[in-house]
């Protein structure tokens, strides 16, 4: 069998060629997981305010919190401060199956352990929130987990 290679032929094979390559770029792409935004994204957006003022009133420690990593454990130091109530949110863009909340429990120099098989390599976004003397506060800080 001796196929003629004229320009129809061509035309196609390139058809063909380029069809499959297109089934296989929506294929892959309908496999991908990808996480944007929180899960209840509409009632955080309802009270952003609150945020924002929960945001002024810990600008002055923002820079008082520090992370840091060693081989066994995650260390996360605060600042002296006294919270009600509060939790730490370890937030992973990508994938909110890896993110957590932990209430913020600071032992006697004002730091918290947190075992780094908890955590995947990349990057987090860690939310601190807290009440004290019923006024909110909250400080966002990037992280990167090697």
């Amino acid at each position: 069998m001796n196929i003629e290679w004229n320009w129809g032929t061509k035309l196609t094979l390139f058809i063909i060629l380029f069809m499959g390559f297109i089934f296989v770029l929506v294929y892959l792409s309908t496999q991908n997981r990808i996480m944007l935004v929180e899960r209840d994204y509409y009632p955080k957006g309802i009270k952003f305010q609150d945020r924002i003022d929960e945001r002024n009133n810990a600008l002055h420690l923002k820079d008082s919190f520090q992370i840091a990593q060693n081989k066994e454990y995650v260390v996360v130091s605060f600042p002296e401060i006294n919270p009600d109530t509060g939790t730490i949110v370890f937030f992973r863009h990508n994938d909110n199956r890896l993110d957590q909340t932990i209430k913020i429990k600071t032992n006697k120099n004002n730091k918290m352990y947190f075992p780094r098989s908890d955590f995947k390599k990349g990057k987090y976004l860690i939310k601190f929130h807290w009440f004290e003397k019923e006024k909110g506060f909250y400080v966002e800080k990037s992280f990167y987990f090697n």
